[in-house]
């Protein structure tokens, strides 16, 4: 259950096929994800982690506000080893600030 307090965030992830990564997928996916933060459900604060490997999804994130604001050690256990992973937030501006 949320918190009152946390009401205003809200997490999500996405994957795309690696036969259509590039194309545009992915950005239209996280477009449709924030109008709907944005202009319906009044959410301030979206989370998202992604390995710190995935260049081409944190690329993808920045390009959309999204920054980094920690990175997790020993995240995951991934082809015999631990990977680290990115902590990134994307704030929405007050509206009329």
């Amino acid at each position: 259950m949320t918190s009152k307090r946390q009401r205003h965030i809200a997490s999500f992830g996405v994957s795309v096929k690696t036969a259509v990564q590039g194309k545009g997928v992915g950005r239209a996916l996280i477009n449709a994800a924030l109008d709907l933060a944005d202009n319906w459900l009044d959410i301030r604060r979206i989370e998202i982690t992604t390995y710190t490997d995935n260049t081409g999804a944190i690329g993808l994130y920045k390009s959309l506000g999204f920054v980094i604001e920690g990175e997790m050690l020993d995240y995951a256990y991934r082809n015999g080893e631990y990977v680290n992973a990115y902590q990134m937030a994307r704030i929405r501006k007050a509206k009329n600030g």
